[in-house]
């Protein structure tokens, strides 16, 4: 395989990773951050009544918050670990067959 081609394959691939990053990512990052909202709102909404954490419906909604932001802080890890293999998979392939030409 020549340079040429091999610098187009590495370039279609990181793009491609960027992509699944952002149809994937972003839609998981605005969902945490949501979460981390409601939750600090209900805190909030418990520290200013008289009775602190006695209503067991929010102590209900915050376990279901915290519980949500663990599963999607996991999948934003296998995200971002499979995107950064990917990425220098990608990347050492076009730099290895740029560097080392074939003559």
């Amino acid at each position: 395989m020549n340079p040429k081609t091999r610098l187009w394959v590495g370039l279609t691939l990181l793009i491609i990773i960027l992509i699944n990053y952002a149809l994937i990512g972003f839609p998981l990052l605005s969902k945490s951050n949501s979460l981390q909202g409601k939750a600090k709102t209900i805190l909030i909404k418990q520290a200013k009544s008289t009775g602190i954490f006695n209503n067991s419906d929010d102590e209900y909604l915050l376990d279901i918050f915290r519980k949500e932001k663990s599963t999607i802080d996991t999948k934003m890890t296998v995200l971002n670990a499979v995107a950064a293999t990917l990425a220098f998979v990608a990347v050492s392939w076009t730099l290895f067959g740029l560097i080392f030409k074939r003559k």
